[in-house]
This record gives structure tokens, sequence and C-alpha cells, in this order.
């Protein structure tokens, strides 16, 4: 390598360092300076929901293992109905919606936005649904409910989101027990849940 050659790398790598620097100055300032705005109202950036969009789904993936399998068949009817009665008490269905059940209004103002859990179940596999439900995400409002739910309620939880994207409103009205989550079934909905209770 020639003198001048070497001159040629040193200034480049020079030059190199110092625009990394300044990258890395600018985000700490931007970032201390609190310009980026975190409000709810505004949609983040596309990097921004890039980035975070892939920290989650790599996060996910990573961490929910290959080995972990509930031990019962997920068709399992009264798998499915456990997981119904988990998702009506936890408000999931606030956040989510159901079939033919739209999602609360506040949730409509989320960001990020919860999931569609019948897209969810087509492109998570049962070790990542499962892991999801209990641990949560963080900084998405999805709470963690293995501290709450054992693991076969978890499972059970697994076992109901698999059968959403082919469940009709009345079979979701049926294995919820939860008809006031239809709106205008609300009376029906509370008549029912009481019979139900006085079993």
């Amino acid at each position: 390598m020639t003198p001048a050659t070497t001159g040629l790398t040193v200034r480049t790598l020079a030059a190199t360092a110092v625009v990394l620097l300044a990258i890395i100055v600018g985000l700490a300032g931007y970032t201390y300076a609190g310009f980026y705005n975190v409000a709810a109202s505004e949609q983040d950036v596309n990097v921004i929901r890039w980035l975070l969009e892939t920290i989650r789904n790599n996060s996910i993936e990573r961490h929910a293992g290959h080995n972990v399998s509930p031990g019962r068949l997920l068709d399992d009817p009264e798998m499915i109905r456990t997981g119904g009665h988990h998702y009506k008490e936890e408000g999931c269905v606030a956040c989510h919606g159901g079939p033919g059940i739209s999602r609360a209004e506040f949730a409509m103002n989320m960001q990020p936005q919860p999931p569609d859990l019948k897209r969810a179940a087509t492109t998570l596999n049962d070790a990542e649904l499962y892991w999801v439900l209990q641990n949560g995400i963080k900084m998405t409002g999805m709470p963690a409910f293995g501290p709450t739910h054992n693991q076969e309620e978890l499972w059970a939880m697994v076992a109901f989101v698999r059968r959403l994207p082919q469940m009709s409103l009345s079979e979701y009205e049926k294995i919820t027990e939860a008809s006031e989550g239809g709106g205008h079934h609300q009376a029906e909905g509370k008549d029912h849940g009481s019979a139900a209770s006085g079993k």
C-alpha cells in the first residue's frame, strides 16, 4: 500500500467516524430535547413504526421458543370455551373486537392500534401466541397475563384466538356467554349472564 493510498484510507475512515459521531450526537440531542411527539393522537413516522414493528416481531420469534406445547388439542371445545370466558372477563374484546363486534372507541385512538386477532391467529404460531399472552408487549397496552393466569388458562386463550378467524357472532356469544358485547343485545346479555352465574 502506497503512502497516498494509506492517506486516502485514513481520511475516509476519519470522515466516516465524523459522520457517525454527528448522527449519534444529533439523535441524542433530538431525544433529550423532546422533539419527537409521543402523543397517541399522531401517527409514528414510517421509520419509527418500521423499527418498532421489526423489534416486536423478531423479539417474539426469538423468545417464544419452539418446544412449547399445550399438551392438548387446541380445537378442544372445552378449551375454546374456557379461553372465551377469559377473553370476556379480561376485557380483550374492548381492544381487539370480536366476530361482528367492533373494538371500543378508546381503542380506535391507541398507537399502535391493537391488532385484529383474526389476522394474528394466522401470522403467529402457537408458541408465539402463548408467549405474547404470557408476557405482554411493552409500549402497546398489551398486558402480561402470565402473573394472573396459569398455563392451562393461557393455552385456553390461545385455543380461543385460534378459533376466531372462523367464528360467527352467534358462536362467539354462545362461547363467551357475553352477548352484551354486541351492543344492541345488552339487556339480553345481562339476563343470560345472570342465568349462567346461577348454575
